[in-house]
């Protein structure tokens, strides 16, 4: 099951070809080299976690590792549970829905002022489960999307602490809450009932924490419904679009993007090239279309603003093992993505004959490598929030530079062994896009500039029919705006993922499968509405999972994994959250985590680490009676 080493190195990230800055990465790597002493990595025996017979009796904490929202510390908040529900037997395409009333308690803060607001949403589910999407929404607008553990009989709970306070403008009004979680209970396999409680804390500003700048008006550009996920779900190429009508004073308008593939697009990363799709037999199961996805902005249809996203692996993607407890970066808080809409503001203020009584369509699309029909399989999950600063006076201007082709530049290149015994492909991607306009706001007339340059390449090599897959991914990138010489977005981000995937026994009588996946996300992002942050997530796992003999469906039976994940924070305040974590085989073994923000998101508890230095761990023995 193991994969050859030069294959998985390939795609680890190196200073040099990295959008950070030498002054921006090196805090981050010099924190990581300060880890704690006295943690040491523990044995834990092979285990069948799958196994029904399994004797654990303690819940198991589950994680994806993440950076605490900086929040004051020298002032007053309050906290309100804002949802609980049970997604079980009937919630697939049934969401909850409750009202949403903002806090008036004095120890919160003025209404509106708040210098932080942060949610926390805590799961605990228990039986057997594939993962599940979730979304969550205030007045239509998206504001977090998560998928779920693959949980334990005996209990699985798992939290994520999110700051939301760039949504001030939705959480200052009376609006509708919406979760959606669709969940799928039959009693016999999946068994899995989950217990959701979503908590929202708002924090008074203090001298050292004024209240933040944030949007005055945030638009949702979704499906707008009460009954259903607000995401569009897409399956071509025509996007989603929304109707929206903006006041005539904005002085800037921001997007902050959702977006994940699912389906036969959950694995967009490992699609294949439709020209060497029929290189293998269909029993392999490979998905064609390429590994390519682009999410376009289009105003009216005109391309504003691009995204090029990264590859969250939910807790069941590629071997399930890998991934409980401790999940991918971005499982359970999907990375979203700012662009600015500011450049095109003529054309969103525009009120000619063209724009019915003043509303534009803003379109969220995705475009992959597709030959024939759609160039993207079934399906992404889109949507967006608009968010909108307003002035005192109209504002008007013109679009002095458009350069933005119609699609990236993508070159493809292949070829295979005699009797296509060894088969390899590679697509490499440059994208850049610049606008630039020239605006009269009641703040006074300024050029706005927004830029965005992109780099991507994807090396595959398959053996076996295709059984056997290698795949190597790094999508570099920098989007960055200006508004009369002062940058108000910068994101600079690498995403390099490598993955080796054996599937040659997966047909046998009690066959099995497993994979090896390195995945890093580094970022430097400076939001419009957020502070300057910069964060790089390192993660390495290799695992397997045997199945029974059923006939149909498989069913893993039991499995090993082990993973290990370095996490390093900082931000423009000087925070900082470093952790560095390891598990095998369902147990934790390693979790160390230290910097400013270590009290606000501390280690597992010492009972869940395996070892003399810790506790039993998550399987414990069992008393005689």
């Amino acid at each position: 099951m193991n994969a050859p080493t030069w294959i998985l190195t390939l795609a680890l990230p190196t200073l040099a070809s990295a959008q950070l800055a030498p002054e921006e990465l090196q805090p981050l790597l010099d924190g990581l080299a300060h880890r704690p002493t006295g943690d040491s990595v523990h044995d834990l025996d092979k285990r069948v976690p799958l196994m029904t017979g399994d004797p654990t009796i303690a819940p198991l904490v589950d994680l994806q590792l993440f950076a605490p929202p900086v929040v004051p510390t020298d002032g007053t908040s309050c906290s309100q549970v804002l949802l609980q529900h049970t997604f079980g037997d009937g919630s697939y395409g049934e969401p909850t829905v409750v009202t949403y009333a903002p806090p008036t308690d004095e120890t919160c803060g003025e209404v509106g002022k708040w210098a932080a607001i942060s949610l926390n949403l805590t799961v605990y589910s228990e039986g057997t489960q594939y993962d599940r999407l979730g979304s969550i929404y205030l007045s239509h607008a998206e504001i977090w999307r998560t998928s779920s553990a693959e949980p334990t009989k005996t209990g699985t709970i798992w939290t994520t602490i999110k700051d939301v306070t760039y949504y001030t403008a939705l959480f200052a009004q009376e609006g509708e809450l919406l979760m959606d979680f669709g969940n799928i209970v039959d009693d016999s396999l999946l068994t899995d009932r989950s217990s959701v409680t979503l908590t929202a804390t708002f924090y008074a500003p203090t001298e050292s924490f004024p209240t933040p700048e944030t949007a005055g008006i945030i638009v949702p550009l979704s499906l707008g419904v009460s009954d259903a996920a607000n995401y569009f779900t897409l399956d071509s190429d025509a996007g989603g679009s929304t109707a929206v009508s903006i006041p005539p004073n904005t002085t800037e308008a921001f997007v902050e993007v959702y977006c994940s593939g699912n389906s036969a697009e959950e694995f967009w990363y490992l699609n294949t090239i439709d020209d060497f799709a029929p290189y293998f037999p269909s029993s392999t199961g490979l998905i064609a279309k390429g590994p390519f996805r682009e999410v376009q902005l289009l105003v009216d249809g005109t391309l504003a603003a691009i995204v090029w996203p990264y590859p969250v692996i939910y807790t069941g993607g590629v071997t399930p093992s890998l991934w409980r407890p401790l999940a991918s970066y971005g499982a359970y808080d999907a990375p979203t993505y700012w662009v600015d809409l500011t450049p095109v503001l003529p054309l969103l203020l525009d009120g000619s004959a063209a724009a019915a009584n003043g509303t534009h369509n803003i379109t969220l699309a995705v475009v992959g490598q597709g030959k024939d029909g759609p160039s993207i399989n079934s399906n992404w999950f889109v949507s967006g929030g608009l968010h909108l600063r307003v002035g005192g006076e109209p504002t008007s201007g013109r679009i002095t530079k458009y350069e933005a082709p119609e699609e990236a530049e993508i070159t493809t290149t292949g070829g295979a062994s005699e009797g296509n015994a060894t088969v390899w492909t590679g697509v490499a991607a440059t994208r850049s896009l610049l606008i630039e306009t020239d605006l009269a706001t009641s703040e006074g007339n300024k050029t706005v500039r927004f830029e965005q340059k992109a780099s991507y390449s994807n090396s595959q090599f398959y053996a076996d029919e295709g059984w056997l897959q290698w795949a190597n991914q790094t999508t570099i990138g920098t989007t960055m705006s200006t508004h009369g010489g002062v940058q108000r977005l910068r994101d600079a981000f690498e995403y390099p993922l490598a993955v080796f995937s054996n599937y040659s026994l997966y047909e046998m009588q009690y066959g099995a499968y497993g994979s090896s996946i390195n995945q890093t996300h580094t970022r430097a992002l400076s939001a419009p509405f957020a502070s300057t942050m910069r964060l790089q997530s390192v993660q390495r796992a290799t695992g397997e999972i045997g199945m029974d003999d059923w006939p149909g469906l498989r069913h893993a039976i039991n499995g090993t994994g082990a993973t290990e994940q370095t996490l390093a924070y900082q931000d423009a305040r000087g925070q900082t959250y470093f952790r560095d974590a390891a598990t095998k085989n369902d147990g934790w073994v390693r979790d160390a985590v230290w910097g400013t923000l270590a009290g606000a998101n501390p280690a597992v508890p010492r009972e869940q680490i395996y070892g003399p230095e810790g506790g039993p761990g998550f399987r414990r023995e069992l008393r005689e009676l």
